[in-house]
């Protein structure tokens, strides 16, 4: 297996992205979803985003957002790198890259057997993300079904997310998916919605990258 990489998703709290990047993760995941538990709210603070590391990459992550204000907050916080959520169509992404943004496409797990619908977002897309499907667009700490990826070749390098807990490391470990690219991990690291607990995190990050 390819060496891992690990997402943080739904950092809210300057010092406890500062904590967490003291373990070099190789994504955070800021949410601008106002009905996620962890928005980081209308306008927040630039602080929080000078707060990454310049050699770890932050990613905004949209749910069925206007293209205007996502260009417009990625441009405020120097953000590079976007997660579209919701029911983002091709045209969308396709347009986002030519704005000259990396695209992360999520994929619930409910949509895996449809291999056109993956193919299509795999040619305008970067990455593609598959987590458990729920109406609330993620971050439910419900787990996502593995086992459905066993039959399935991701066209592209992919983020796997959905109930990731710290115990789960073992089983990651012996995975052998083609493309899997990076383990997205959320609430089930957490103290409180947004604050993670950067203990947990940090031994979570040293198993899969010493390991694989």
């Amino acid at each position: 297996m390819a060496k891992l990489k690990v997402k943080v998703c739904g950092m809210t709290n300057i010092e406890n992205v500062q904590k967490v990047c003291s373990f070099s993760p190789d994504y955070l995941g800021f949410i601008f979803f106002s009905k996620s538990p962890r928005y980081v709210g209308k306008n927040p603070d630039p602080a929080l985003f000078d707060a990454v590391p310049p050699e770890l990459e932050k990613i905004a992550v949209f749910v069925n957002e206007d293209f205007k204000r996502i260009i417009e907050i990625t441009g405020k916080y120097g953000i590079a790198c976007i997660q579209l959520h919701g029911e983002e169509s091709v045209g969308m992404c396709q347009l986002l890259r030519k704005n000259g943004l990396k695209v992360i496409k999520a994929i619930p797990g409910n949509k895996l057997h449809d291999l056109e619908l993956i193919a299509n977002y795999a040619e305008v897309t970067d990455y593609l993300l598959f987590d458990t499907p729920v109406e609330s667009y993620g971050g439910s700490g419900e787990k996502f079904n593995w086992s459905v990826l066993e039959k399935l070749e991701s066209p592209l390098p992919f983020f796997l997310s959905g109930g990731i807990a710290h115990d789960d490391a073992d089983e990651i470990l012996r995975m052998n998916y083609k493309n899997l690219f990076a383990i997205d991990v959320n609430s089930k690291f957490e103290l409180s919605p947004g604050i993670k607990d950067e203990i947990l995190v940090g031994s979570f990050i040293e198993r899969i990258k010493n390991e694989t």
